[in-house]
């Protein structure tokens, strides 16, 4: 009887233990991004759809910047017909949220990069949505001026629109360091973080194209002495910069 009873309690113990180890979602996203394996980020949303506790607000837009990470993934990579679905995934969950939180400044960024995604994939759209585009992105700019984020995304209008549309690569760029300023003033803001990755490598492409090529490689430098292992920078982006610097 001793046997049994103190058998109970061991499986109890176990099972109560296995039932409160929770994913550390951004750690493994973070981890995935690192090593160059974003095409198993849909595992990572899905399990957080499915998580009671990301049902509110806050847990809501965490997935839908998962959602914003990966859709930009894989239009980079040429898989259209993924990022569209996935894309329509995220603009599905974005309205929703909408209805609720009109005024929120990161949801209004990513719904205004969403439809920058929209335009990319259909430029044609670009006439009927480039006014909406830029209006959210505006607003989520007024009403988060310090919210990295929110820069960022603001910031990635300006630099990837034409300027006829309202594209402005000077303020993009100071957009940028503004987010990255506030990133690096915060170790947890750094800390398994893929956007603050993405940042960095975004201000590098960004001098590329004003040609600054001291200060971008000043840029990748800083992601490959943080992040070593970090593949894009170290195979991709460093090499072409290299190429044009002996030009």
């Amino acid at each position: 009887m001793k046997r049994i009873f103190i058998f109970t309690v061991l499986f109890l113990c176990i099972v109560s233990g296995v039932k409160s180890q929770q994913i550390d979602y951004k750690a493994t996203a973070f981890n995935l991004f690192l090593n160059g394996k974003m095409s198993q980020w849909p595992w990572v949303i899905n399990k957080m759809l499915a998580d009671p506790k990301l049902q509110n607000t806050e847990g809501q837009l965490e997935i839908l910047t998962y959602y914003y990470g990966l859709v930009g993934h894989l239009m980079d990579v040429g898989q259209k017909k993924q990022a569209s679905e996935n894309l329509r995934k995220a603009n599905d969950l974005a309205i929703k949220l909408y209805k609720t939180n009109p005024d929120n400044p990161l949801l209004l960024g990513l719904m205004s990069n969403l439809t920058g995604f929209q335009i990319a994939l259909s430029p044609l759209k670009a006439t009927t949505l480039a006014k909406g585009m830029m209006n959210k992105a505006k607003k989520s700019i007024a009403k988060g001026p310090n919210d990295p984020y929110v820069n960022i995304l603001y910031s990635n209008i300006l630099f990837y629109m034409p300027g006829i549309f309202g594209g402005d690569t000077e303020k993009a760029l100071q957009g940028y360091k503004k987010a990255l300023q506030t990133m690096e003033a915060d170790p947890e803001l750094k800390k398994n973080n893929w956007m603050y990755i993405q940042l960095m490598v975004t201000i590098g492409v960004v001098e590329e194209k004003r040609e600054n090529y001291v200060e971008a490689q000043k840029m990748y430098r800083k992601v490959l002495e943080l992040y070593p292992e970090y593949a894009h920078v170290k195979n991709v982006s460093y090499p072409r910069l290299l190429e044009k610097m002996k030009g």
